[in-house]
């Protein structure tokens, strides 16, 4: 609280008054500076529109049947935080760039800016590049007369132009073009279009930098998808495009098993159809080359049971072929594609097994997608994927130890039933033979069929549980620059620019700006205040009260006039001593006007030029310096009477500084000038001594020491408030009992400190009442 009232006590509203009216046009300058930067900006900046989809996702997690609550939704966070990522990397990016068909923009040249024409270009260009740096480069087209058009380019910091016609094929070492016109296109536009032909680093980074993907709700599991372009449509097909391949995206992830099932099916019916395709030659050759295929009944109940045989040899050996290429599906650590069929036939534990480690597999592929491979998650899987796998070796080899075994007691009786059919025809044989592996094959055709059926139905009816809750919007407005923001902005920052501004000038401020704030620093009266003399331009001090008696000037200087009659009420001849800390204050000018206006109410004045090193009082009568002066009286080389010039105000002489001494101070000190000062009071009503400033020489202190008044001038907004001072410090000796002061070229525009206590309402009071006022606060001071 002591820090506020300390601050509001030495606030000045009257020099803050001042300041800020001497400052208000910078005040204004400062916003209307910013707000118009502001509006250059906006207006020459490319509105960027933002479009912007929702996407609800859905997961499956064995959690949810346990309900686990807190495993869910760390999981779900952690899939969404994976959808996201994936949405935004450069794998799913560069499929968006092949589907978008983007690599070639169109751009029109505007006055300030350019303007990308998608969709509506008056051209379109087909290209090979040959050379990588011609990506990413401008070429510019400039219409031309009929169906030719002007291509130009950089290269290497030179500019390549030249004419082509449309639908010419351009062909050049490093590219070859072809520019054709649209539907779009006008035969008067003279407007310069340029084309880029972008790469797919360039356009994959692109999309980078302007998709935004974001959560939109973790509870609902939907995140928002926005992208920002320059182009409001752009920006809409391309979030439209990155919401289809999304959901696209996904279900192909989710076929992925599937899909490796069936290239396995497809794998083992092509090598099927060539085997019976085989076998159907040998039955055609056959029946062609010995018209018959009838064998007698013990030839046929031999093939039967070598049948029997070689059908268990060929599925055990069919089996352990199954169980190396399940092995080495094993060691490749990928998804086990197997036929049903032969999970059917192997041992339950073994097809159980083989079933696990296929669904762990898939399940690892599934994640790798949405998660690395240092995650938590794959780490746990691959934990479980070696136990599968150590579980599984370990069956393979018992149940391939088995089968060996079933093999080797198959041939041994199939040895014993081939030594028995030594007698019969070997043609016979070899065609009962194939006969088995044909129907054999053909059985084993027909089951792979209908398995690679049952999955493409599957296949068929896969769907994604994703949906799209808000498609692709048009935006309406852009999101930058945002005008009114700026706008406000600007306007905000011009005026705290304007009152720090006002603030410093405040404090910098460190000149007497009014009487109030005069009346605060000294401790001596103020007579009074003179405005500043603005009816013309003085380039010396100069007498004006004669040419404008009625001014605001002449009435002040009556009214100091007045005042001072209060301060020295004694009969006689008085003397007045003029002064100030500097030169430049306008003691003269006080001095030379204040002893007209005396002169004018028919009072004897004499004005006398004290200050001898810079003598100015002859000035302001327009005379010149002449050879006689003070300084010749004090030195004895010219009389007082002899000194003495008339001016053209009845009754208003002066007495110039004479030739310039080199010992003013010594003159002053001397007998002499107590009797000059004696000699001229005898004579005139009224002695005004025009004396050198205080603060500069001590010439002043000698003079208004003899002097009955002593008037001391300050300059509003030129004087400094430390001048003051020296004011306060010459009151302070006790030397001086009738010190006054006054405040000269006082700004009187109103609103501002002119209408001083004493009052300067002239026209509405005579003289004598506002001599009583000034007598009554005089006499309080005094």
């Amino acid at each position: 609280m002591d820090t506020e009232n300390d601050f509001l006590e030495s606030f000045d509203l009257e020099r803050f008054w001042y300041v800020l009216k001497r400052s208000k046009f910078w005040m204004i300058g400062f916003v209307i500076f910013t707000t118009a930067l502001a509006y250059v900006y906006v207006r020459y900046t490319k509105p960027v529109y933002n479009s912007e989809s929702i996407i609800k996702l859905e997961f499956e997690s064995e959690a949810n049947v346990l309900g686990i609550a807190d495993v869910v939704n760390n999981q779900e966070r952690n899939e969404i935080s994976g959808e996201i990522e994936l949405i935004k990397s450069k794998l799913f990016l560069s499929r968006v760039v092949e589907a978008a068909k983007i690599d070639v923009s169109y751009h029109v040249y505007g006055r300030y800016l350019t303007d990308e024409r998608y969709r509506n270009s008056p051209f379109i260009v087909s290209y090979k590049i040959h050379n990588p740096n011609y990506y990413d480069i401008p070429f510019d087209i400039q219409f031309g007369a009929e169906d030719s058009f002007s291509l130009s380019y950089q290269v290497n910091g030179r500019t390549v132009e030249k004419d082509y016609s449309f639908a010419e094929e351009i062909k050049t070492e490093n590219f070859n073009l072809l520019v054709e016109r649209t539907s779009y296109f006008n035969p008067e536009d003279d407007s310069k279009y340029f084309f880029i032909i972008s790469s797919k680093d360039a356009l994959i980074n692109s999309l980078q930098t302007n998709l935004q993907v974001l959560p939109e709700n973790f509870n609902a599991k939907t995140i928002k998808i926005s992208f920002s372009d320059f182009n409001k449509y752009k920006a809409r097909d391309l979030v439209d495009l990155i919401d289809s391949l999304y959901l696209d995206y996904t279900k192909e992830v989710k076929n992925l098993a599937i899909e490796q099932k069936i290239e396995f099916l497809n794998e083992q019916i092509e090598s099927t159809e060539a085997k019976l395709s085989q076998y159907e030659n040998y039955f055609e050759q056959f029946t062609i080359q010995n018209r018959t295929t009838n064998l007698n009944d013990d030839l046929n109940r031999t093939i039967e049971q070598l049948a029997a045989l070689d059908s268990q040899r060929y599925q055990l050996r069919k089996n352990v072929g199954d169980l190396k290429v399940i092995r080495k599906q094993v060691s490749e650590k990928g998804a086990i594609a197997v036929n049903p069929l032969l999970l059917e036939q192997l041992p339950k534990m073994l097809g159980e097994s083989i079933t696990e480690y296929s669904e762990l597999q898939q399940q690892r592929e599934l994640k790798l997608s949405s998660y690395n491979e240092s995650s938590y998650v794959i780490e746990q899987l691959d934990i479980q994927l070696e136990k599968s796998k150590n579980l599984l070796e370990e069956l393979l080899d018992s149940y391939d130890q088995s089968l060996s075994d079933r093999v080797s007691q198959v041939v041994r009786r199939r040895n014993l039933l081939e030594s028995n059919l030594t007698q019969m025809p070997s043609m016979g044989t070899e065609y009962g033979k194939n006969r088995r592996l044909y129907d054999i094959q053909e059985e084993f055709m027909l089951t792979l069929q209908t398995s690679k059926m049952e999955l493409e139905i599957t296949r068929a009816g896969t769907v994604t549980k994703n949906v799209i809750l808000s498609p692709a919007s048009l935006p309406q407005s852009s999101v930058k620059p945002q005008k009114a923001l700026i706008m406000g902005a600007a306007f905000m920052i011009g005026v705290i620019i304007s009152v720090v501004f006002l603030l410093i000038r405040y404090l910098a401020h460190n000149k007497v700006a009014g009487v109030r704030e005069l009346e605060k620093l000294v401790n001596v009266p103020v007579l009074g205040a003179i405005p500043h003399y603005k009816n013309e331009s003085l380039n010396h001090t100069s007498l004006v009260v004669k040419r404008d008696s009625k001014s605001s000037l002449s009435e002040a200087l009556r009214t100091i006039r007045t005042n001072m009659d209060f301060i020295h009420s004694k009969e006689g001849s008085k003397s007045i001593s003029v002064t100030s800390t500097i030169s430049g204050e306008g003691k003269t000018f006080v001095a030379a006007n204040l002893g007209a206006i005396m002169a004018m109410t028919g009072q004897k004045v004499c004005v006398v030029d004290i200050d001898m090193r810079k003598p100015k009082v002859h000035l302001a009568f327009g005379a010149a310096s002449g050879s006689d002066g003070v300084s010749t009286i004090l030195s004895g080389k010219s009389t007082v009477k002899g000194s003495v010039q008339k001016t053209e105000i009845e009754r208003l002489d002066f007495v110039s500084a004479g030739p310039t001494p080199p010992n003013p101070s010594e003159l002053l000190l001397q007998p002499e000038f107590i009797e000059l000062l004696s000699t001229l009071k005898k004579s005139y009503d009224v002695v005004i001594l025009d004396t050198p400033p205080v603060g500069l020489v001590t010439d002043g202190r000698l003079v208004m020491k003899h002097c009955d008044i002593q008037l001391y001038i300050v300059r509003a907004d030129y004087s400094k408030r430390s001048f003051v001072k020296v004011l306060n410090d010459l009151k302070a000796t006790g030397q001086f009992s009738s010190m006054t002061t006054i405040l000269n070229s006082i700004d009187s525009t109103p609103g501002y400190g002119y209408g001083y206590g004493y009052g300067y309402g002239y026209y509405t009071e005579d003289e004598s009442s506002k001599a009583k006022k000034v007598a009554s606060s005089i006499k309080n001071l005094f």
